[in-house]
């Protein structure tokens, strides 16, 4: 699956490229940040000219192991730190942090009584709800799984859907057949007028805490690699929350590098 999906993200890149000029920068970013429209508000300040293409963090970083993404946007340590592993010349810097919603239902929203993410999944489980996951490699499902492990439940069963999509297409499943499913805030306010989901409140939401990072694979993204992550990028990605959510849901972070 894995395979299949970064090949049919590779002849995209490939496609964009020959269509780019040579002074182009590509850039791959997790399709929550492309699906809620937040890459393409903050990109537009960018004076130079960037084609962004949309994949889940896995496809992201297999076509950037090829080189095919001059800067990649991504957000699951785990596969970061590996692909840094394999590529020492690359360098890794925070970008921003949202957060991730477990939602469903409001009528079986409403009966969960959870303190946790984790116990949230938990009672889901067991109480035979339907569940729609992405399993795509894409950050959204790493914490899916995160969280699943902190459940002590196995999601194994009828219950369990795989879409093997993006959030969008996930989120259209999931709102169809009045399941559940976990999805990034800002593609979630994205995607709201189109859904009868609701997102369930928790006390404590550090677990859905989600951190992107912006990670220089080639050096000639190396301009708008600095300008993303410094303090101009910074305030693009303020005024680009003002614009597509009225709010700030993709905070920008205040290091420089990590």
């Amino acid at each position: 699956m894995k395979l299949r999906l970064a090949i049919g993200l590779l002849a995209t890149v490939v496609l964009v490229a020959g269509c780019s000029g040579s002074d182009r920068i590509l850039v791959g970013a997790g399709t929550t940040t492309v699906d809620s429209g937040l890459i393409a508000a903050v990109e537009s300040r960018y004076s130079g000219s960037v084609s962004v293409v949309g994949g889940s963090t896995a496809e992201i970083l297999a076509s950037a192991d090829q080189g095919s993404f001059d800067v990649a946007i991504v957000h699951d340590e785990e596969q970061e730190s590996a692909f840094l592993a394999d590529h020492p010349d690359a360098v890794r810097r925070g970008l921003f942090t949202s957060r991730f919603l477990i939602v469903g239902p409001a009528d079986l929203a409403g009966q969960i009584a959870a303190g946790t993410p984790a116990e949230a999944l938990a009672e889901i489980a067991a109480r035979g709800w339907t569940f729609v996951t992405r399993a795509d490699g894409s950050g959204t499902h790493a914490r899916e799984m995160q969280l699943w492990a902190l459940s002590g439940m196995d999601p194994v069963g009828e219950w369990y859907v795989a879409t093997g999509q993006g959030m969008g297409f996930t989120l259209q499943v999931t709102d169809q057949r009045s399941a559940f499913t976990i999805v990034e805030e800002g593609a979630f306010l994205a995607a709201r007028d189109t859904l009868t989901l609701t997102a369930i409140e928790f006390p404590d939401d550090t677990d859905l805490m989600n951190p992107y990072s912006a990670i220089l694979v080639n050096e000639s993204g190396r301009t708008f690699f600095e300008w993303l992550t410094g303090l101009d990028g910074r305030n693009a990605t303020l005024l680009a929350n003002d614009e597509v959510f009225g709010q700030v849901v993709y905070r920008p972070s205040q290091d420089s590098e990590q």
